[in-house]
């Protein structure tokens, strides 16, 4: 919401900070944050420098809540997910990782994103270098020469599949002299042509297949991450070299000749892409990058390097193939060297200690200020008013957001029955009066006062929310079949109906009172263990190939 960022430079200590990044000094450490707190300052740093941002946090859950504050603030957030890597062989029916993964790195390419969001996981894994992906990007327009077969199979090249008709990204259709051709949104290209020349070009909606937009020219990026960077013949001569032959790997060699290499390349990534890059790499040099709680980050990268030593070595014990993916990960210290010609701040709860290096020499570039979280609800509303009618006396900058706009207004005219000296809006631009409450719709996780900028925001869609939340059950648990304790065996996939997908590790026995229970674990892959009691079986279920295996649902 630009009405809370556009304060912000009436406070010396803010100008300061934005005059650092300005002049590019880098590594800065910013402490004293809550969480939404490092969203206003990620925000008003991307508003004020008008530099694109990547934001980088320790987890999935809480790039999850960090993205939800971002809405807040911003339109369009790019959201890069970690690439989902299996340890077995499985058959790959959903692509939506790929073409989401994908339509992030396309719009880096083109630079549209001003907003990236992303886990270190994502940026510990290797992926396709850019010259690589982009070498056969199709650049198209009105009045070019280009033979019909030519453009199929340049779009066979760049991933896309041949469909009857095109409803989903990744897909391509020809109709006589019209070629359709589907991006990663609700949006479609159609180029029509006359004989061999590009007669038109038009986005077309992928719904209802009318045509919405005329263009002059238009560029087609690959339609996943996987272009190839040599031939099956090459890549599948470099497995047989570097892996003992057998039945397995044979097999798979005769599924990547036949063009079903795509759930293949995890396994064999080393042969299939002898350069490698991390999303550090896509980025250009104006991307100020934020590490949210780098000792978080530090943990996180060395828990999955752990994990994936522990899971590597039990593949190995089974006699399995162990997939290159697992063995190319970065640690924290590569990370960092990826990092050290980019400009980074550090979004920091507290001042920290030792970390790395780097957070040292940005402690001495930092900032720190004092900032609170703020909640209130149905039980609270006397302590709301108190804490208003305070902020409003010491002509404080006070924002309440009501969620919705209808709870939005009743809080406004409960305000006006309390005597506050309060405006409503809907203008996310409308400019703030110290001393004067500005109640508008919206929500952040939770509400702040920033002391440093004599700013309290309430975020109050609890205050009049009385409606309570539907428990949802995970479609994997429903697909799940019912589990017989004696069939588990370590490694195995399992479904709980609360925390969704993890993995079944054993039996503890856990004494307490002379009491003692049997405990089945599953351990998710944000390092989380779960203990079920052996006798709620009824809550969990074997996993079958339905959701997404390593993380909560």
């Amino acid at each position: 919401m630009d009405s809370i960022t556009k304060t912000l430079p009436n406070y010396k200590k803010y100008n300061h900070y934005i005059e650092a990044v300005k002049s590019k000094t880098s590594p800065i450490m910013l402490s004293g944050l809550t969480d939404v707190a490092k969203i206003h300052f990620a925000y008003s740093t991307f508003f004020y420098t008008e530099k694109p941002i990547l934001l980088v946090t320790y987890n999935e859950i809480q790039a999850k809540k960090l993205i939800k504050d971002l809405a807040f603030f911003a339109e369009q957030i790019d959201v890069f997910p970690k690439r989902e890597i299996f340890a077995y062989d499985y058959i790959a029916e959903n692509k939506d990782n790929y073409y989401d993964r994908m339509k992030v790195l396309n719009n880096i390419k083109s630079g549209k994103s001003k907003i990236v969001v992303t886990t270190i996981e994502a940026l510990q894994q290797k992926i396709v270098p850019k010259k690589t992906l982009y070498k056969n990007e199709l650049s198209i327009k009105v009045g070019q020469t280009i033979e019909l077969n030519e453009l199929k199979e340049k779009l066979i090249q760049l991933g896309y599949e041949r469909y009857d008709l095109v409803e989903a990204g990744g897909q391509f259709s020809t109709r006589g002299g019209i070629v359709d051709i589907a991006s990663f949104d609700d949006i479609g290209i159609r180029i029509e042509f006359w004989g061999d020349e590009v007669d038109s070009i038009r986005y077309f909606n992928l719904k209802d297949q009318r045509s919405t937009e005329t263009k002059e020219d238009v560029t087609i990026y690959p339609a996943h991450e996987f272009v190839l960077e040599k031939s099956l013949e090459e890549v599948c001569e470099d497995i047989l070299e570097n892996n003992q032959e057998t039945d397995a790997i044979l097999e798979d060699i005769e599924q990547i000749k036949s063009g079903n290499y795509l759930e293949k390349i995890d396994k064999y990534f080393n042969s299939f892409y002898k350069e490698q890059a991390t999303l550090i790499d896509y980025i250009q040099d104006d991307f100020i990058i934020f590490l949210d709680e780098v000792s978080k980050i530090k943990a996180r990268t060395e828990n999955i390097l752990k994990d994936n030593k522990n899971l590597m070595k039990s593949l190995m014990e089974k006699g399995k193939t162990v997939p290159d993916s697992y063995k190319i990960y970065d640690d924290y210290i590569q990370f960092l060297k990826t990092i050290q010609n980019k400009q980074v701040i550090y979004l920091e709860k507290q001042d920290i200690g030792f970390v790395d290096k780097q957070s040292m020499h940005a402690k001495r570039n930092g900032y720190s200020f004092s900032y609170r979280e703020v909640n209130f609800f149905r039980s609270s509303m006397d302590l709301c008013l108190q804490e208003i009618q305070k902020a409003e006396l010491n002509k404080k900058t006070v924002i309440i957001l009501g969620g919705s706009q209808e709870n939005s207004k009743k809080l406004y005219e409960w305000l006006i029955e309390q005597n506050v000296k309060c405006t409503f809006s809907t203008n996310k631009e409308d400019n703030i009066t110290p001393g004067v409450v500005l109640v508008t719709s919206g929500a952040l996780s939770a509400g702040f006062e920033s002391y440093d900028f004599e700013t309290l925001v309430i975020s109050g869609e609890e205050l009049f929310n009385t409606t309570k939340p539907k428990r949802v059950v995970s479609t994997a648990f429903k697909q799940g079949e019912t589990v017989v304790f004696s069939d588990l065996k370590p490694g195995d996939y399992v479904v709980h109906k609360s925390n969704g997908i993890g993995q079944f590790v054993g039996v503890n026995t856990i004494r307490a009172d002379n009491i003692v229970k049997d405990y089945i674990k599953i351990q998710y892959r944000d390092g989380d263990c779960l203990y079920i009691p052996t006798n709620q079986l009824d809550n969990i279920r074997k996993y079958i190939g339905a959701g997404d295996r390593n993380t909560k649902t």
